[in-house]
């Protein structure tokens, strides 16, 4: 039998450790975003299952019953993701901009050395 609740509590605990990672300031560091991989292959593997499990029979037994808490805690878990996501993307913008000053920089250096 599908643990239904047992993974909705992995999904949502690895969601609040990619938060943690994320709160820190500053750039992160290769190991927090080795644990960020892991938890997003980790969370990628549960999805997986509900995915099997939501086409199931015991799954329509179990929203005839519990729909409204499913989908409370989907609604959570997907409100962190989109935070989660544009942390993510406003961290990569900023370090594509460093990068692409120290392209212009070690251009500049370049054709200094070369005057």
């Amino acid at each position: 039998m599908f643990e239904i609740d047992d993974v909705l509590k992995k999904i949502e605990y690895n969601t609040d450790r990619i938060a943690v990672i994320l709160a820190e300031d500053g750039r992160l560091d290769i190991e927090q975003v080795n644990n960020l991989s892991k938890l997003y292959g980790n969370r990628e593997i549960l999805l997986k299952d509900l995915e099997v499990w939501y086409k199931t029979d015991e799954a329509k037994l179990y929203f005839a019953k519990n729909k409204k808490e499913f989908d409370k805690r989907i609604k959570l878990i997907t409100e962190k993701d989109k935070k989660h996501l544009d942390n993510i993307e406003s961290r990569a913008k900023e370090l594509k901009s460093k990068l692409k000053e120290m392209r212009k920089q070690k251009s500049v250096l370049l054709y200094a050395k070369e005057s």
